[in-house]
């Protein structure tokens, strides 16, 4: 199974989701040469839904890698307040994306290795 950066115009694309999208496919060995993939609607190729960059070097058999304490705790406290809420997350919103750039940055550091 392959790893993808992907960032998706379903919402508002902003400088910083532009900006973490670079980033994260620079940590997953992206090069000025790399060409990004459209991810297309399955029923109308024809509308692009975004952006996706493969990862080379991503395969592989699962391994643990560590995460940092910190980092696990806020997941945790996350995840608890999503399962206990009444499923509205939009509140949450930010600090979900903060979390998941968090944890790909803690991630992308094992890629390669």
């Amino acid at each position: 199974m392959g790893l993808n950066i992907e960032i998706m115009w379903d919402g508002p694309v902003t400088i910083g989701l532009l900006e973490q999208f670079i980033n994260q496919a620079k940590a997953a060995g992206a090069t000025p040469d790399t060409a990004l993939e459209e991810i297309t609607h399955d029923q109308d190729p024809e509308i692009t839904l975004g952006w996706r960059v493969p990862v080379k070097g991503a395969m592989g058999p699962a391994r643990e890698v560590a995460m940092p304490h910190r980092l696990m705790w806020n997941i945790h406290s996350m995840l608890d307040q999503i399962g206990s809420g009444d499923g509205d997350v939009r509140e949450l919103q930010a600090e979900i994306n903060d979390l998941d750039g968090e944890l790909w940055d803690a991630l992308m550091k094992h890629v390669g290795q």
